[in-house]
């Protein structure tokens, strides 16, 4: 099912529902919502809590992923349907072996000053010439990231062999075992303790 609101407020998602039950004259058992207040406010209960509709959110950095996914379709049919197959062309701001990091997922918990961006540094393997363009990547390792990124997801790197380190692990002789700094423990290395700043 799906519903336009005209705000994303309480009283707009309980005539939605209310809509939605009332026009399929069916009611789901269970509806995954996510936290926000649309959802959580006392109209919307009372309506789910009336009909027996039990009602939950997990509470991970995920949300609703079931939903996120389908409102990435509707956008992407929707965007279809403005541009009805008119062919646009747009130049791609990234080429090929640029190096970027990519955009983080903020979430809730997180501090407004944290960084927007990984330091985990990928590297361009393909720019898919589609509308909009999108970006496929690689690690350091030359391992292939799953799914393709859009522009506004990347942001150059000027430097892209400096790394951080987050700290040092352990020492012997000349070397340091260290941990890099949004890596997790498989980026673990060995390095000369001059390299480190």
């Amino acid at each position: 099912w799906a519903e336009p609101l005209k705000a994303k407020s309480g009283n707009e998602a309980t005539k939605a529902i209310a809509k939605i039950t009332r026009d399929d004259g069916r009611y789901p058992k269970n509806l995954h919502i996510d936290r926000g207040k649309e959802f959580y406010n006392s109209d919307v209960q009372k309506l789910l809590e009336k009909h027996n509709i039990n009602y939950y959110s997990t509470y991970s950095a995920i949300k609703a992923s079931v939903v996120e996914r389908f409102n990435r379709t509707l956008k992407n049919n929707m965007l279809l349907t403005i541009y009805n197959r008119v062919n646009i062309a747009t130049s791609a701001q990234y080429k090929v072996d640029d190096s970027v990091c990519v955009s983080k997922f903020k979430t809730v918990f997180d501090k407004g000053y944290t960084p927007n961006w990984s330091t985990e540094v990928f590297k361009i393997i393909k720019v898919q010439q589609i509308n909009p363009v999108t970006h496929l990547l690689e690690d350091s390792r030359g391992e292939s990231i799953a799914g393709g990124f859009y522009e506004y997801e990347l942001h150059s790197v000027a430097n892209p062999d400096v790394y951080l380190v987050e700290k040092v692990l352990c020492k012997r002789g000349n070397e340091v075992y260290v941990k890099w700094l949004g890596f997790d423990n498989s980026h673990n290395s060995w390095i000369h303790k001059g390299k480190v700043l």
